[in-house]
């Protein structure tokens, strides 16, 4: 394969996956308020459910309904902070 098609293949694979970033949707998940009892939150998960108990929580951030998430399912994973204005 000539140099010519090798660049041609790859202008057109980063001009795919640029096209698909920009298709992505925007993010829906609300974002915690940047105030200083959420900063120090982000750390430590679990202090999230001092405020936020699991039963008050939608089925999909708990298991089995009733206890938090271990392991990667972090809160902050998916809840920002809010950005500095």
């Amino acid at each position: 394969m000539s140099k010519r098609v090798q660049t041609i293949i790859f202008i057109v694979v980063c001009l795919g996956v640029l096209i698909f970033f920009l298709m992505a949707p925007e993010s829906t998940t609300p974002r915690m308020p940047l105030d200083g009892q959420h900063e120090a939150r982000q750390k430590d998960f679990r202090a999230c459910f001092e405020c936020h108990p699991p039963h008050t929580l939608p089925e999909n951030h708990t298991v089995d309904g009733r206890v938090p998430p271990e392991g990667k399912q972090k809160c902050y994973f998916c809840h920002k902070l809010e950005e500095s204005q």
